[in-house]
């Protein structure tokens, strides 16, 4: 297994920092917001860029313009905003656009490794609107997909202030079209676990667009909401308590999640939504036209809970990424990975029939573990080597040992041996 490298490098014209792994490459561009530009599981690129501002830095009263959002300069990436969002009042944030927390050119304050690991720290400028300067910092392992996201707002004004931390990832939903032009594939699709007990009507809060968007979809029987990418304008919150969002490229077999912690009883921003998806498509928001663009993009939004921050106090927040190969849209979502099928076991006569469709986010040896009614392992079985660069499909038929009332499905990872689980189920 290959050590994990960082360099200081270049991508799409602007200075950048790479970190790698035999996985993944991660690239981060401090001057343009402290965005991430890249995140490739091997040949696959999950991040959108703008090919027109690709290279290119403005001044803040260039980023800023007239405050319009036919101003924003919106490079791509993932980037980090204050929540709530609006320009009612001082509690919410302008932005974007903003020349200094979206678009300001952010101090490279680390960068570092040991060969298993390597990670970059970069901090924004003092905003003295919002009272809070950012620190993003981003790693990764040996062996694994995922990166670890740690954010942080400082208060660095006088007062106290109360903000989310809010996370934006915007996605390419594009595929070649005619006449070597790219449209849009309705193969990308966003999904989140419903909330059982949703404040919401409908499961979800529709945000921004037409109440009758042929993407929004609620999957009542899985408990899943469906964005679909049609390439129609819009927003939708959701209210989920279950800690992801996912990312699907159906038609290339490719998926992307972000976990993080639910707060049970927390405080959350733009009515109690805890993810949010926004899709550009045709439509117009101010005096932007996006049918007249070849903007292909889904974003998936994770928002903290809303912190009051005391002067010269700091709060943190953390996300996790993963990426895989998978063979559909996200159904499921375990500290290992993700199913599109999520795992049964049924007996047949003799023997047990084990089925799923998934993909981890870590290499190394699936596992089976027979449990009894008590959760407790009997015995374990050996399936197959994993990566994240291979959907794995799992279609087996064992005899289960004496006792045997379930099973649990395990990812032994080869850079640390440690045992990361998947799911458990009892036996039907």
């Amino acid at each position: 297994m290959g050590k994990v490298k960082y360099k200081k490098s270049r991508f799409r014209g602007w200075k950048a920092v790479t970190l790698e792994n035999d996985l993944i490459t991660l690239v981060a561009v401090p001057d343009i917001g402290g965005r991430i530009m890249a995140y490739n599981l091997g040949p696959y690129e999950y991040l959108y860029v703008d090919p027109d501002l690709a290279g290119k830095l403005f001044s803040p009263e260039q980023n800023y313009g007239q405050g319009r959002l036919v101003d924003w300069k919106n490079y791509g990436g993932d980037k980090t905003w204050p929540a709530p969002q609006g320009w009612e009042n001082e509690s919410q944030w302008h932005g974007p656009p903003d020349p200094v927390l979206d678009t300001g050119r952010y101090q490279l304050d680390g960068l570092d490794g040991d060969g298993s690991s390597a990670r970059v720290k970069m901090v924004s400028p003092p905003d003295h609107k919002t009272g809070v300067q950012i620190t993003r910092q981003a790693g990764i392992t040996q062996g694994s997909s995922r990166v670890q996201l740690d954010l942080a707002f400082s208060n660095i004004s006088e007062k106290k202030v109360s903000w989310s931390i809010w996370d934006v990832v915007q996605l390419n939903a594009g595929k070649p079209g005619n006449a070597q032009r790219q449209t849009y594939d309705p193969g990308c699709i966003v999904t989140t676990p419903l909330n059982p007990n949703s404040r919401f009507p409908n499961g979800y809060n529709l945000m921004f667009g037409e109440e009758d968007n042929p993407q929004w979809a609620c999957d009542l029987q899985n408990g899943i909401f469906r964005a679909t990418y049609q390439w129609k304008i819009g927003k939708v919150g959701i209210d989920s308590s279950a800690g992801w969002i996912a990312f699907s490229n159906t038609s290339q077999g490719y998926s992307f999640v972000e976990m993080f912690e639910y707060v049970p009883g927390g405080v959350y921003p733009d009515d109690g939504a805890t993810v949010e998806c926004w899709t550009v498509g045709a439509g117009i928001v101010e005096t932007l036209d996006y049918s007249k663009s070849e903007i292909y993009l889904m974003e998936t939004e994770v928002l903290s809970t809303i912190r009051e921050i005391q002067p010269g106090e700091t709060t943190s927040f953390s996300i996790e990424w993963g990426a895989c190969r998978c063979p559909g849209e996200i159904r499921e979502v375990s500290g290992g990975g993700c199913f599109s099928k999520p795992l049964t076991a049924t007996r047949q006569d003799s023997t047990v029939k084990l089925q799923a469709e998934l993909g981890v986010f870590d290499a190394g040896i699936l596992q089976l573990w027979w449990i009894d009614q008590a959760g407790g392992r009997i015995k374990s079985e050996h399936i197959c080597q994993v990566s994240p660069l291979e959907a794995v499909v799992v279609d087996h038929r064992f005899i289960p040992p004496e006792k045997a009332g379930g099973v649990e499905l395990g990812v032994i990872r080869e850079f640390d041996r440690e045992i990361i689980i998947l799911a458990n189920v009892f036996i039907d």
